[in-house]
C-alpha cells in the first residue's frame, strides 16, 4: 500500500533479510536505473530480482506475481466502487496507521542506505541539487537522473586522468492497447507523473475515453494509495475495467480489459529495463557505466527523501474539516515507532503495518485521532 516507494522498502527488506536473494540496500541502489526507463518502481523491482534469480523467465514470473494482487483487488474495487465508504472515519483511521508504518519504513531505509549512496562532498552536492530539482512541481526525475549520470561520467573521467589510469473507446477498440502502451512509454519516475495524462483522457465532459467527475477521480486516487499495489497499475486496472464495461456492457469484459490495460501499461518499460540491466552487467567495468552509477547513486537518496516527505505530508499532517492543515501527534508517534522498529529489525514490515493500523483504529475509538 502507498505506491512504488513503499513497495520498494518492503521488497528490499524481505529479499535481503529473509530470502537472502539480494544484499541489503542493493535494490535501492538501482533506483536511478529504474527511473531512467519508463515504467513503475514495483515492476522494475520485480524484474530486477526475477532476472537475477532466473533470467528472463524469472523476470516475467516476478512481474506477474507483483501485479496479480493489484489487478485482483482493484478489479473488485472498480466493480464495487459505489459501495465503498471512502469517507468512513474508521477506514480513514486504519489507512492512517498503514501510511504511518510505511513512513517509518521509508525513514529507516533512508538511514540504512545513506552510506552506500553517498561518499564524499561531490555526492552530497548531487544530493542537494537533486532534492531541489525533484521537489514539488519540480523537474521530471528522469531528467535529473540523466543529468546526474552525465556529471558522474565527467567526474569519473577526471579521476582517471588525475590518477594516470586512462582516458473514444467504443468506436475504436484498436485504440485501447495504444492508449496504455503510450502511458507505459512516458511513465518516467513512477505513477504520479501519469496523473496529468489520466486527467486529460478520463476526467471531465470533454475527456475522450471516460468522463469521470473531478471528485470521483480524487476518490479513485485515494483508493489507489489505500489498497495494495502500485498507483499506476491500480489506475490502469480501474480505467480498463470502466472502458470494458462501458463498451461491452459486461462485468466480465470489464475485468478482461482491466487485465489487458495493466499488461499494456507495463510492456514498454519492462522490455527496456530488462535490456538496460543486461547492458549494465555486461559493461560494469566500463568507465562510462562506473561514472553513471557514481553520479546517480546520490539521486537515489534524494528520491527516497522526497518520498519520505510526501508520506509525512499524507500522514503526519492531516486535513481538518475547515480545509486547513493539522499536525497529527498519533500518526507522528506511530511513524517514529515504526521507523525505530524497522531500523533495529524488531518486527517484520507486514506485522508492523498491521499493528500500526490497529493502533490507529484504537486511537480513533479513544477520540484522539
Amino acid at each position: 500500500m502507498g505506491g512504488g516507494f513503499a513497495i520498494l522498502a518492503v521488497a528490499d527488506d524481505r529479499f535481503s533479510r529473509k530470502l537472502k536473494w539480494t544484499k541489503e540496500g542493493e535494490i535501492v541502489s538501482h533506483l536511478p536505473v529504474f527511473q531512467m526507463v519508463p515504467g513503475i518502481i514495483a515492476g522494475s523491482t520485480a524484474i530486477y530480482v526475477g532476472r537475477k534469480i532466473a533470467g528472463a523467465s524469472g523476470a516475467a514470473c516476478a512481474l506477474m506475481g507483483a501485479i496479480i494482487p493489484s489487478i485482483a483487488v482493484f478489479s473488485a474495487v472498480s466493480a464495487g466502487y459505489s459501495a465503498i465508504p471512502v469517507s468512513d472515519q474508521w477506514m480513514v483511521a486504519v489507512f492512517t496507521g498503514l501510511r504511518a508504518a510505511l513512513t517509518g519504513v521509508i525513514a529507516a531505509m533512508v538511514v540504512k542506505t545513506w552510506r552506500k549512496c553517498l561518499s564524499g562532498p561531490a555526492s552530497y552536492a548531487v544530493l542537494a541539487v537533486a532534492l531541489a530539482a525533484i521537489g514539488p512541481g519540480g523537474a521530471n526525475p528522469a531528467v535529473v537522473v540523466a543529468a546526474a549520470a552525465v556529471a558522474g561520467v565527467a567526474l569519473e573521467c577526471a579521476r582517471r586522468r588525475d590518477s594516470g589510469k586512462g582516458a473514444s473507446f467504443a468506436s475504436s477498440i484498436w485504440a485501447f492497447p495504444l492508449v496504455f502502451i503510450k502511458y507505459g512509454s512516458i511513465a518516467f519516475g513512477g505513477g504520479y507523473v501519469l496523473v496529468p495524462a489520466y486527467v486529460r483522457d478520463f476526467v471531465g465532459a470533454s475527456a475522450p475515453y471516460l468522463q469521470l467527475s473531478g471528485s470521483e477521480f480524487a476518490d479513485v486516487m485515494a483508493l489507489t494509495q489505500a489498497t495494495p499495489g502500485p498507483i499506476s497499475v491500480n489506475c490502469a486496472t480501474f480505467f480498463g475495467y470502466r472502458l470494458g464495461e462501458a463498451a461491452f456492457a459486461s462485468s466480465f469484459a470489464g475485468v478482461a480489459c482491466a487485465v489487458a490495460a495493466t499488461l499494456f501499461l507495463l510492456l514498454p518499460g519492462s522490455i527496456l529495463l530488462y535490456v538496460a540491466l543486461g547492458s549494465l552487467e555486461k559493461f560494469k567495468s566500463s568507465i562510462v557505466v562506473k561514472g553513471i552509477l557514481s553520479g546517480v547513486r546520490p539521486v537515489a537518496s534524494a528520491m527516497m527523501l522526497n518520498a519520505l516527505w510526501t508520506f509525512l505530508l499524507m500522514t503526519v499532517v492531516s486535513r481538518d474539516p475547515g480545509g486547513g492543515a493539522a499536525f497529527s501527534p498519533v500518526a507522528a508517534v506511530l511513524a517514529a515507532a515504526c521507523a525505530a522498529a524497522a531500523h533495529y529489525k524488531v518486527l517484520g514490515i507486514v506485522r508492523m503495518m498491521a499493528l500500526s493500523a490497529v493502533a490507529a483504529a484504537a486511537a480513533h475509538f479513544a477520540g484522539i485521532l
